[in-house]
């Protein structure tokens, strides 16, 4: 069973109060007359377009990612010369507030449950190495791991088939013995179901209209996942 890491094990909602100060520090930054939430508008919508335009790339490294949302972001708020603002990413993951991250309720034993069945469970997450590590240590969740496979360690990010590729290899299964488990239909469910394997995604809504990514399963919390695969 192979497991996304971001927004699956862990919440995005648990990193919200320390990133939203290190965006309302921005204003203060460089003396913008705009509140925290128009930070905020203008970060959201900087992610949202970065990540439509590296949608296509088979690999990019997050903090180029990032880098570039900041900047972004610091033009739509009117910044002059932001073009090559790091923001957040050059201070490291701990600026980002990685460190403070928590998993789901249950997590663990959903997955002390899954191994104690036997199965091979690996991490296969869109990552750069130094912010894995730092979600990885405050997780606390490595004994309950088999393989890990970063999209820089493995030169490819979901649904590029290669990652996919990569942490087969180390699980030394064929493609229909996977499950795949996400949050993401377009990085999780699409990638998996391009390799062969059956998707699980997590989502608090039953279906997503007009996706063309269908997963083979739909779960509201992780705790379902030993009923649905074990019965």
């Amino acid at each position: 069973m192979f497991f996304d890491l971001g927004g699956t094990l862990f919440s995005y909602g648990s990193l919200r109060e320390v990133f939203g100060r290190a965006l309302a520090g921005v204003a203060e930054e460089f003396a913008l007359d705009v509140s925290a939430d128009d930070v905020r508008h203008a970060y959201q919508v900087s992610v949202m377009t970065v990540l439509s335009e590296y949608a296509g790339r088979p690999y990019y490294r997050h903090r180029d990612l990032f880098a570039e949302a900041h900047a972004r972001m610091l033009e739509r708020l009117g910044v002059a010369g932001a073009a090559g603002a790091q923001g957040p990413v050059a201070a490291g993951p701990d600026a980002l507030g990685l460190a403070e991250v928590t998993p789901r309720d249950g997590v663990r034993d959903v997955l002390e449950r899954l191994r104690a069945a036997g199965l091979h469970l690996a991490i296969v997450s869109n990552i750069d190495d130094d912010q894995f590590e730092t979600i990885w240590k405050a997780l606390g969740l490595d004994d309950c791991f088999d393989t890990i496979t970063t999209s820089e360690a493995a030169g490819s990010c979901k649904p590029d088939g290669r990652i996919f590729e990569v942490a087969r290899a180390k699980a030394g299964v064929a493609p229909e013995a996977v499950v795949f488990v996400g949050d993401s239909l377009q990085h999780d469910v699409a990638g998996a179901n391009a390799a062969g394997m059956r998707s699980v995604w997590l989502s608090s809504e039953p279906t997503a209209p007009g996706s063309p990514h269908v997963p083979d399963h739909v779960i509201g919390d992780l705790r379902e996942l030993p009923e649905l695969l074990l019965g």
